[in-house]
């Protein structure tokens, strides 16, 4: 395996640009104009099959294409950038077509908490017992994903970030509300903090002595798109980075890594596989997620594999998400009944060991909606969509089964209206989707 160095890279610098003909490089000119793109060396050099790049899963997944933006969209974005339009006009442009791709959904701005007045802008606290930190440094990813409902995080114009240095007010937060026993580093990706960064932040908590604080995760996507931050080998600051993990669990405090897989192809090198081997030895354990996403891995083979490699690497599948309602939402979305399907398929498939595995779910307004199944009703011959909340936002709801009317295209909770078995549907939402009644 020869030594490799980061090198974070726009479409223009990367040598597998010969395999492009004229018009895609236009369309990924013109599209990352309005989502965030950035990719770097291991994503370009290990994960994708330039000869076949159209098809390419990790392509779709990481180069911005056309499609991602509605006809009109693109449209608008061809005329300002025809040469006669000037900066600001082209900036006024991309701005609105950004706001109309609904920036923040399921209300993430109401969930800041506040600390003797004054809100904590780089934190969210939606469920009593975990608060989602987010590091200022760790405020930009190893590479950007082209479906990621956390895209105004990477962009200039708006002012939508989450982020914050002071840690000693989030451990005041945490030492006020007992019920909250986890910390969920995010971002962003905090694995691009350089090791004496993220030391201080964990520092701070292992010396704090909160007591109800027992769970400490780091949210990421580098160890399917940087490996090598774990890689002594390659890396001189990875031997900081596992001896930081082994430090907070001989801390007595248990420390998951919320890895992001989104293709079975991303688990298929000797690379990213010691990577997770190096992770698991300082008694730190991952737990995966994904969506499920069109073009990507809309189908269940590619689940099935994806959630046996993972077992037989020592992760634990842990969530199947619904694409959010957010950025090329149109581009990506699957119908809900669909996607249970291919849940359904998958999990059959894929063992007792994947079993662990929540899904499909929707992150909403009021929490993480799990789609248990698609009853046939014996009492009126309807079909409904059998739902609980895995989580919520006041937790004495969670794990209550409940009924919503069947819709074969509806694509997000918020498309269905409330049933109780035997009662007519009620027109919902659903037609703002383009989906017909």
């Amino acid at each position: 395996m020869r030594f490799i160095t980061y090198n974070s890279r726009n479409y223009r610098d990367i040598e597998y640009m010969n395999y492009l003909p004229e018009e895609a490089k236009k369309e990924i000119d013109i599209v990352s104009s309005v989502i965030p793109f950035k990719t770097n060396n291991y994503v370009t050099d290990y994960l994708i099959d330039w000869e076949n790049y159209q098809q390419d899963p990790i392509y779709t997944l990481n180069f911005p294409k056309k499609e991602m933006l509605t006809a009109d969209q693109y449209e608008r974005m061809l005329k300002v950038k025809d040469g006669r339009h000037s900066e600001l006009e082209i900036k006024k442009t991309i701005y609105n077509i950004r706001m109309e791709m609904n920036p923040h959904p399921a209300q993430q701005m109401t969930n800041v908490p506040v600390l003797d007045g004054e809100e904590l802008t780089g934190a969210q606290h939606k469920y009593r017992d975990i608060i989602l930190f987010f590091p200022s440094q760790g405020q930009t990813c190893h590479a950007h994903c082209t479906f990621c409902f956390r895209w105004p995080q990477f962009t200039k114009d708006l002012d939508l970030k989450f982020s914050m240095r002071e840690i000693n007010k989030i451990i005041e937060y945490i030492r006020r509300n007992e019920d909250i026993n986890e910390i969920l580093f995010t971002g962003g990706d905090p694995m691009v903090m350089s090791p004496s960064e993220l030391t201080k932040y964990v520092d701070a908590l292992l010396e704090s002595g909160v007591k109800n604080l027992e769970n400490i995760r780091f949210g990421t996507k580098s160890i399917s798109y940087w490996p090598f931050t774990y890689l002594p080998e390659f890396n001189p600051e990875a031997n900081d980075i596992l001896q930081l993990f082994r430090k907070i669990t001989d801390s007595g405090f248990h420390l998951s890594l919320m890895g992001h897989f989104n293709h079975p192809n991303e688990l298929d090198n000797e690379v990213v596989q010691q990577a997770i081997h190096n992770i698991r030895e300082t008694g730190a354990e991952i737990r995966t997620q994904s969506p499920i996403i069109k073009h990507i891995n809309d189908n269940s083979n590619d689940w099935a594999r994806m959630w046996k490699t993972q077992v037989r690497l020592g992760m634990i599948p842990y969530y199947m998400f619904v694409e959010r309602e957010t950025g090329p939402y149109d581009y990506f979305s699957i119908p809900l009944a669909e996607v249970y399907q291919i849940y359904q398929q998958a999990i059959r498939e894929s063992g007792s060991f994947a079993k662990t595995v929540t899904g499909p779910v929707m992150s909403a307004d009021k929490g993480k909606v799990h789609i248990l199944g698609v009853v046939d009703s014996p009492i009126d011959g309807n079909k409904y969509f059998m739902m609980q909340y895995a989580r919520h936002r006041d937790y004495r709801k969670t794990f209550k089964p409940f009924f919503m009317h069947y819709h074969p295209k509806a694509t997000w909770v918020d498309q269905l209206s409330e049933a109780s078995i035997g009662t007519p549907a009620v027109a919902s939402s659903v037609n703002d989707h383009n989906v017909e009644m």
